[in-house]
């Protein structure tokens, strides 16, 4: 499939059940003001309810999304067939899930900064059911963006210039940046792809393998983005819940991905050891809270788990016993 170039290329991998959701995604992508040489790329991932319908309720404007359809192969399959069918002269990239909305100014004031030279622009987000945007989500120390330390570019759009080591900064903040409210620079990473094995983790892996390679970074905090639920989402799967040991399992396969393949300095690596660490102990938890509810335990996915990384069935024994002592302290009367 022969695309012609655009400015900036929008990309949407898509897997709905629900018809109208992509529609008003869409919509919203057709409504930017201020900037219109772009494309939107949907990649239909065997949805059930399926892109063509949508497509057809678009209207003006609808000449702009080209639809190609595939197979389920899932979100990082979806997203990389959309990348192999980009021109390979399209300045600009962005993504969109295909149930955010997107303010009517992104694509003009993120266009603007990276037309100033920046190779990466990120703004502002709000996920749905999730209080306070991404930039006012809780960081570790040293990993907040305050505003005074640094550049403003303009003013009236509330741009501002990166100051500092800003792959050092993704390492520790990646989830600043949310899926659709970020536009990088095709050229600068044009080979970077998602990884299709891991399922949940799949934005954190792809945002340090891009800013591997990326030069000045711009960002805005103004909120560009409503981000939708989606519809396999795992961000509240509590311990015991039918969806933890995957979400676990999936964390344990990203961090063990970002240590064997994404160049870390010494601190970098202690940072995501410690989160690895975490993960291990979380699917413990897990495994054990639904073997006491005698829920339905996947024990392939388990099997998995423990072939893919030992550590994790090494760590029951001990993880168990420190989550025994954990609850006699709790329970031990003051």
């Amino acid at each position: 499939m022969a695309l012609e170039a655009r400015k900036v290329a929008v990309l949407v991998p898509y897997f709905q059940r629900r018809p109208g959701i992509l529609a008003n995604t869409l919509r919203a992508v057709l409504a930017q003001e201020g900037f219109d040489d772009y494309q939107v790329i949907v990649v239909d991932d065997g949805a059930p309810a399926p892109a063509r319908d949508e497509l057809k309720t678009l209207g003006a404007g609808r000449e702009r999304v080209t639809l190609i359809e595939q197979p389920n192969a899932g979100p990082g399959a979806a997203r990389n067939t959309a990348l192999a069918n980009l021109p390979a002269d399209t300045p600009f990239v962005a993504f969109l899930d295909s149930d955010d909305e997107l303010e009517p100014t992104y694509l003009a004031d993120a266009v603007h900064a990276l037309d100033q030279g920046y190779d990466l622009f990120f703004g502002n987000s709000q996920r749905a059911d999730i209080e306070g945007t991404r930039f006012d989500w809780s960081a570790d120390s040293g990993a907040s963006l305050h505003l005074t330390s640094h550049e403003l570019l303009d003013a009236e759009r509330a741009l501002y210039a990166f100051q500092g080591d800003f792959f050092d900064f993704v390492v520790y903040r990646s989830n600043i940046i949310g899926p659709s409210s970020m536009m990088y620079r095709q050229a600068v990473a044009p080979d970077v792809r998602y990884n299709e094995r891991i399922y949940n983790g799949q934005d954190r892996i792809f945002k340090l393998m891009l800013c591997q390679w990326v030069g000045p970074v711009a960002f805005s905090p103004n909120c560009y983005a409503q981000e939708g639920k989606g519809v396999n989402i795992f961000d509240n799967a509590g311990w015991g819940s039918d969806r933890s040991l995957p979400f676990t399992a999936s964390y344990i396969d990203m961090c063990k991905v970002i240590l064997d393949e994404i160049p870390l300095n010494a601190r970098q690596r202690v940072h995501v050891k410690a989160h690895l660490t975490r993960n291990r102990y979380a699917f413990t938890a897990s495994l054990l809270h639904q073997a006491r509810q005698r829920g339905g335990i996947d024990w392939k996915l388990v099997a998995k788990t423990f072939r893919r990384d030992p550590s994790t069935f090494f760590s029951l024994l001990p993880n168990t016993v420190r989550m025994a002592l954990q609850k006699v302290q709790k329970d031990r009367p003051a």
